[in-house]
C-alpha cells in the first residue's frame, strides 16, 4: 500500500502540473481535489489503526466510499461533472446560512449568560458589563457578514440556473445512480453506525476496545477505495487527458 499510496501522489503531481486549457481549470481543480482528499483520508485510516481509533477509522472509510462514488460520477459524463461543480455554489450557500442560523440561535444564551455575569459583578466591572450588554442586545445577533455571503451565492445560483432551494448531492443518492448501491450502501452504514453517537457506538465505548475487530475491515476497504479512485482518474487523464468526458 505505501507503493500504492506513491502513485496516488505521484498522479496528484502530474495532474496539477499538466497543462490545462482556462475553460477547463474548473476540472482539473475538482479532479485534484478528489485526489488529494483521498490521500488525506487514507493517511486518516493508517492512523486510526494504529491508534486503533474505530471512529477515525470509520470516518476516514465512509469518506474514501463517497470519494469513489463522486469520482465514478464525475468521470461518467461531462454534465455529471458540471452538475457537482455546481453543487459547491450550493454547499457555500448553506455553509453561510448554517452559520447565521447558528449566530440567530445562540444569541439569547449569550446574552443570558452575560446577564448573569452582571449580576455576580460590583463597583465599576459591574457597571462596565451593564454597559456592554446593553450594546450587545441592542445590536443584536452579527450576522450581516454571513448573510451578505448566502445571498451572493444565492444569486450565482440563480445566474447558473439553479432553483435557489436545490440541495447538493448526497452519495447515497449518486451511488443509485452509477453504481450498484447494494456495494455501497451495506459499508457506508458500518462507518456510520461506528462514527456516529449511535446505541451501537455509546454502548461499545463501555469495553475498552469494543469495537476493534472492525479496523482491518475498515482498513481493507479503504485500501480498495483509495485503488479505485486512483484507477478511475488515471484512466481517465491517460485517454483524455485534463479534460471532462463528453456529455
Amino acid at each position: 500500500m505505501s507503493r500504492a499510496v506513491e502513485k496516488v501522489r505521484g498522479l496528484a503531481v502530474s495532474i496539477r502540473d499538466a497543462s490545462v486549457s482556462d475553460e477547463h481549470i474548473w476540472f482539473r481543480n475538482l479532479v485534484l481535489g478528489i485526489l488529494n482528499s483521498a490521500l488525506l483520508d487514507y493517511r486518516y485510516i493508517e492512523i486510526g489503526a494504529k491508534q486503533k481509533s474505530p471512529y477515525l477509522a470509520a470516518w476516514s472509510c465512509r469518506n474514501l466510499l463517497e470519494l469513489k462514488v463522486i469520482t465514478t460520477y464525475v468521470l461518467a459524463s461531462g454534465r455529471n461533472a458540471s452538475d457537482f461543480k455546481n453543487d459547491f455554489l450550493i454547499d457555500v450557500k448553506e455553509f453561510y446560512e448554517a452559520i447565521t442560523k447558528r449566530h440567530k440561535a445562540t444569541h439569547p444564551r449569550l446574552v443570558s449568560a452575560w446577564s448573569e455575569a452582571v449580576e455576580e459583578a460590583e463597583g465599576p466591572m459591574k457597571e462596565a458589563l451593564a454597559t456592554a450588554l446593553q450594546r450587545e442586545v441592542e445590536r443584536g445577533p452579527q450576522t450581516q457578514a454571513t448573510h451578505t455571503e448566502a445571498e451572493m451565492y444565492r444569486r450565482l445560483m440563480v445566474e447558473f440556473g439553479l432553483k435557489e432551494n436545490a440541495r447538493p448531492k448526497r452519495a447515497g443518492e449518486i451511488a443509485r445512480l452509477i453504481l450498484k448501491h447494494e456495494e455501497f450502501e451495506p459499508m457506508f452504514k458500518v462507518c456510520s453506525k461506528i462514527m456516529h453517537r449511535t446505541a451501537l457506538s455509546i454502548a461499545s465505548s463501555v469495553v475498552q476496545g469494543g469495537l476493534d475487530e472492525i479496523i482491518p475491515l475498515l482498513s481493507s476497504t479503504s485500501a480498495s477505495e483509495l485503488l479505485s479512485i486512483h484507477e478511475l482518474i488515471s484512466r481517465h487523464f491517460e485517454n483524455k487527458g485534463i479534460q471532462p468526458p463528453e456529455n
